[in-house]
């Protein structure tokens, strides 16, 4: 390991931060001070602002629009080619990203009757390591696209907006496409019938079928008998970016330190 660069605050555990930064193709290590994150590809970087640089596309997922960890802050680079390690400092002026979240309420299933008390001990236990890894796989499902994809942020940010319009609704859907010259493969990746597409087009476009809700000014006769509703539209939208997003994730590209 010649790079690693330091995590100097973070909200998450030490078990969920490792886990989450493996999935993008880091290893969490020890720092001289703090946590570090290391790589193959940061070892690969000729000079600390160049790891550092690298390090600072891992920020910006976590805080991002995927919001894993707003705390995240980055610490130093150490160079481990000098002995001792050196320490390289950079400064930063921190960027803000508003995100609208909704909260759910939570469910409390108890333990079976009938349990011993090392039963119920060994009950807790797995439905605590259940919890956890539905919790990791909801980051991931956010954090590995963000990373590896500016379209992906994107859309991450734009599905975050309350009560989304037409406009950015047809966005998401413009954005996981890419263009229109993919259409036909991208319907035959997700599924997506020309019909569908039509109902789609008749409501985000159309104020003859949303009103003023609809992208266009201009009205026109429905493309189809039976248009999408709003509601139908939101989410259409969301089922196919959530695809979309599943798409972009990889295998861990790195193990465990």
């Amino acid at each position: 390991m010649k790079w690693a660069i330091e995590i100097q605050k973070t909200g998450l555990d030490t078990r969920n931060l490792s886990d989450l930064l493996r999935g993008l193709g880091f290893n969490l290590v020890e720092g001289i001070e703090y946590p570090a994150l290391a790589s193959p590809d940061i070892d690969a970087s000729l000079t600390p602002a160049d790891a550092f640089e690298k390090a600072k596309a891992v920020r910006e997922a976590f805080k991002g629009p995927a919001q894993i960890d707003v705390n995240f802050v980055l610490g130093s680079v150490i160079d481990y080619s000098t002995n001792p390690p050196r320490r390289h400092a950079y400064l930063e002026a921190e960027s803000c990203v508003q995100i609208n979240t909704s909260s759910s309420g939570a469910v409390i299933i108890s333990p079976p009757y009938g349990l011993s008390p090392t039963e119920i001990e060994q009950w807790h236990a797995e439905r605590e390591e259940q919890q956890y890894q539905a919790k990791l796989e909801r980051q991931r499902s956010k954090l590995e696209p963000a990373y590896s994809s500016e379209r992906a942020a994107k859309v991450l940010e734009l599905l975050s907006v309350n009560k989304p319009n037409a406009e950015i609704l047809y966005k998401i859907y413009e954005l996981a496409e890419g263009h229109p010259n993919n259409r036909t493969l991208f319907h035959q990746q997700f599924g997506i019938t020309q019909d569908q597409f039509n109902r789609f087009r008749d409501a985000v476009h159309n104020p003859s079928v949303t009103g003023d809700w609809a992208r266009h000014a201009y009205h026109g006769n429905p493309r189809t008998s039976n248009p999408m509703t709003k509601g139908e539209v939101d989410a259409f939208v969301r089922d196919i970016s959530a695809k979309w997003l599943r798409s972009l994730r990889q295998p861990p590209l790195c193990s465990g330190a």
